[in-house]
């Protein structure tokens, strides 16, 4: 293997950046100081530098950064004598980018040639990888400490320790049964189809009409299918083909589902927030301008405190989404609805330490999206929090602009997401799978569906407690959804489709505007 270049490019913005300057969080959180600063390119020694060729990984950075890509250092290497510290550096980079992609129009791929060798040297101590989507997978003996890099290649990456891949992630039980939609082929390198709506549809209609099988949910991972059964269900009678992609299944009891779990939301005492969140009342500054990504919480109740014995007081604190109006010129933001009690009632930042600043006017059903109208005179604008940092030039917020359609061209399994929390300041993100959820057991004939996605963010600077009503953008500052739940022992989050606000008559909306 002769030697390659390597480069190191700081982090670029390569979102919209915000029409006026996004100041910084006041209080940065800590999650968001421990990312990654780097992104790292390996170049053939092929190409050129300076190469122009469309999918070159130093041409693609220009192209979505918006600027010339001068790195910050580079330097030839001879992967076939990597040192080990010159490997566990690249465990210092957020994104490795290779001489190849691993991914294309949304799907996985193996290396050229089968040859995993290239791969194999990046990192210390490597006893195999592997690509089982949606991740690239790296087998070691000892993890290495977080965080990771994000992805390798433009797939997520995971390190494991066991052979089976059994901590990484559950598709579930492969069918069995017969195969369907045949004439519809999601498998094929060169597709004529694409995931949408209507294969969605007739994913459904299989389960009801032909199979009589009520289930919960179906998603489209890029390569193949995971669908939620009501009950329990012989694999035999569960197609083991889909539109000529294996299909596998759980049933809900197995389901990385936590709707109805406290931990999906962050519970405090109200003594103030000791935690390193950004906990700073925004709306008490000199010209307040609130943004998403601010902490909102609820009125204090009480709960029983085992441990103690005792009854105590808390409140649930959660994430401010977006501002959006509706069809009569109305402005609103949004909440994750399983943040707040009966009274509707918002706090910023919280009862202990802030106001109330608005109050839950409506519900969407089944999204864990609630409408807010926030009090006369307080302003909002779809800009998140720009970031301060003593290592990186500063960064411009994003201006959320619009809403990203879900599915293909617009929406492809492995893009990149960013969100900005109170718990995680700024946190890069991909796309890993997008699906559809029913709001009943799928038995009563109609076609009613909401959708979501899957997604995953930085290894060891991922979505705690607290981050759900977070949006979520894609490289255009186009919103693709609200954070709904991490899941608690896989590093997926589910959110629900920004595009769900639509149904009920809400539309993003654009500049500095004023509550009246």
């Amino acid at each position: 293997m002769s030697s390659h270049t390597v480069l190191n490019f700081s982090p670029q913005k390569i979102h919209t950046p915000a029409s006026v300057p996004s100041p910084p969080r006041t209080k940065q959180p800590t999650l968001e100081t421990l990312s990654l600063p780097f992104t790292t390119i390996i170049v053939s020694p092929k190409r050129s530098i300076s190469a122009t060729q469309t999918r070159s990984p130093v041409k693609k950075l220009k192209a979505t950064g918006g600027r010339d890509p001068s790195p910050d250092s580079s330097f030839e290497i001879d992967l076939t004598h990597t040192t080990h510290q010159t490997r566990t550096e690249f465990l210092h980079s957020k994104h490795i980018q290779l001489p190849y992609s691993l991914v294309e129009d949304g799907k996985a791929l193996a290396p050229p040639l089968g040859d995993w060798s290239f791969i194999a040297s990046l990192f210390p101590n490597t006893r195999g990888a592997e690509v089982m989507p949606p991740f690239l997978i790296i087998l070691v003996p000892t993890l290495p400490p977080k965080p990771w890099p994000l992805t390798v290649g433009g797939l997520p990456l995971r390190f494991t320790t066991d052979d089976e891949y059994v901590d990484l992630f559950d598709r579930g039980r492969c069918g069995r049964g017969p195969k369907v939609l045949q004439e519809l082929d999601l498998h094929a390198m060169q597709r004529t189809i694409d995931i949408n709506d209507r294969i969605f549809e007739k994913v459904i209609e299989v389960f009801r009409k032909l199979l009589n099988i009520p289930i919960r949910d179906i998603f489209w991972f890029g390569s193949f299918w995971q669908i939620t059964t009501i009950e329990a269900v012989d694999v035999k009678k569960l197609p083991w083909r889909i539109a000529n992609s294996a299909a596998f299944y759980l049933t809900v009891a197995e389901a990385p589902d936590r709707d109805d779990d406290p931990a999906a939301l962050r519970r405090k005492v109200p003594v103030g927030n000791e935690d390193f969140d950004d906990d700073t009342n925004y709306a008490a500054t000199p010209d307040a301008l609130l943004r998403p990504g601010i902490m909102v919480s609820s009125s204090i109740y009480t709960i029983f405190d085992p441990q103690n014995e005792q009854i105590q007081e808390v409140f649930d604190s959660t994430t401010s989404g977006i501002l959006v109006v509706n069809t009569k010129g109305e402005l609103f933001i949004t909440v994750a609805t399983h943040g707040f009690k009966q009274d509707g009632l918002v706090y910023h930042p919280n009862p202990a330490t802030g106001e109330v600043i608005g109050r839950i006017v409506e519900h969407i059903p089944h999204t864990d999206m609630s409408i807010v109208r926030l009090n006369a005179g307080l302003r909002y604008v779809n800009e998140t929090f720009g970031i301060t940092s003593s290592t990186t030039d500063p960064e411009e917020g994003t201006r959320v602009s619009g809403m990203a359609p879900p599915y293909p061209p617009h929406l492809r399994t492995y893009d990149f997401l960013e969100m900005n929390s109170p718990y995680t300041g700024k946190s890069e993100g991909q796309l890993l799978g997008t699906g559809i959820r029913m709001p009943d057991d799928g038995t009563n004939g109609e076609m009613n569906y909401i959708k979501h996605k899957w997604v995953c963010f930085e290894n060891g600077h991922e979505p705690v407690d607290g981050c759900c009503g977070t949006v979520l953008v894609d490289k255009q500052g186009r919103a693709v959804g609200m954070f709904r739940f991490k899941h608690r022992s896989e590093p997926l989050c589910l959110t629900v489709s920004a595009t769900e606000l639509r149904e009920y008559g809400y539309e993003i909306c654009a500049g500095v505007q004023q509550f009246t």
